[in-house]
């Protein structure tokens, strides 16, 4: 089971204890999904869809707000795929008016698809609603491999209004067309935790937190290794360059052309290829620092660059 289905699931599992609340929920599952009618003697509300937990969320919601009948079943799609089909329909003209009504998607009988102010006029009904329409219409990549959660609509508008829903809790989401359907999204791991927690989706967000602290820990381990590593190249490229100097000055006019000081130092790098400049500084009679060996194997190696211009005069 992907990450985003046990985000889903969970969220299937959860219900507020106000009615205003679960309305809000339930209205965006509708106005993602749902396809309405409403006509004397004919009116329905239809789902249909692969997502069985926004069938079965809204069933359970229905049921306890409306106490109305619901048909729900279930077909095997055709060709290769053979995916599963969940169908949700509800008939009758009062039981549609009263789900459309409440929800905000009737008004003075006409049918909006939007998001209804009033439905969403509280903050406990915005973090409802943002629910139901993840539920419906959101997936949330495995964050092992990236921080990336969406929500799919079908229209511009619709995506508009619960981007700015769910912005209105200071999360940056954006809105982009792919393939004919408009996709808010975000990418901020730290967000995305929000966005969670917005949505009650508590244990998700405890299994986010998990992988994002051991993906941070892993990242700094690497920064300080691909640091490490670094500097040892850097201190390597340096040994082989001052070696190379003091093996010309020895080729050339021999060691003892070098100050006594700067001897000293040229013998103990030739002897230890592989210390940093501190430590070659340690082992040295009497002891010196870092800044002062690293000034002598400079003169060291300008020594040598002057011999080869000699040479070449």
């Amino acid at each position: 089971m992907s990450f985003s289905s046990d985000v889903k699931k969970e969220l299937l599992n959860f219900y507020d204890e106000n009615r205003h609340c679960n309305i809000a929920e339930l209205s965006a599952i509708l106005l993602t999904f749902g396809e309405f009618l409403y006509e004397r003697e004919n009116s329905y509300i239809k789902i249909y869809t692969e997502n069985k937990v926004a069938v079965l969320k809204c069933y359970k919601l229905i049921k306890t707000l409306f106490d109305c009948e619901c048909e729900v079943f279930m077909r095997t799609g055709k060709g290769s795929k053979k995916n599963v089909l969940y169908f949700m329909a509800v008939f009758g003209e009062k039981a549609v008016f009263n789900i459309l009504n409440a929800t905000g998607i009737i008004e003075d009988g006409i049918i909006c698809k939007k998001v209804n102010s009033v439905v969403v006029g509280s903050v406990c009904c915005k973090r409802a609603f943002i629910r139901g329409a993840f539920i419906s219409g959101g997936s949330l990549c495995n964050p092992e491999r990236n921080y990336h959660l969406e929500f799919v609509e079908s229209s511009f508008e619709l995506a508009e209004e619960i981007k700015n829903v769910i912005n209105s809790f200071s999360v940056e989401s954006k809105v982009v067309e792919r393939k004919k359907h408009y996709i808010i999204y975000i990418k901020e791991g730290e967000q995305i935790v929000e966005l969670l927690n917005i949505m009650s989706a508590h244990k998700a967000l405890m299994d986010l937190e998990n992988v994002r602290i051991v993906k941070d820990v892993r990242n700094n381990v690497n920064r300080i290794v691909n640091c490490e590593t670094a500097n040892l190249n850097k201190i390597v490229l340096a040994s082989v360059k001052q070696r190379e100097e003091i093996e010309y000055i020895e080729r050339t006019v021999g060691l003892s052309y070098l100050p006594r000081q700067l001897y000293d130092v040229a013998v103990l790098r030739l002897q230890y290829p592989d210390l940093s400049l501190k430590e070659l500084g340690e082992i040295m009679v009497p002891p010196v620092g870092k800044s002062g060996v690293n000034h002598r194997l400079k003169k060291i190696i300008s020594i040598a660059e002057n011999l080869r211009e000699e040479v070449l005069l």
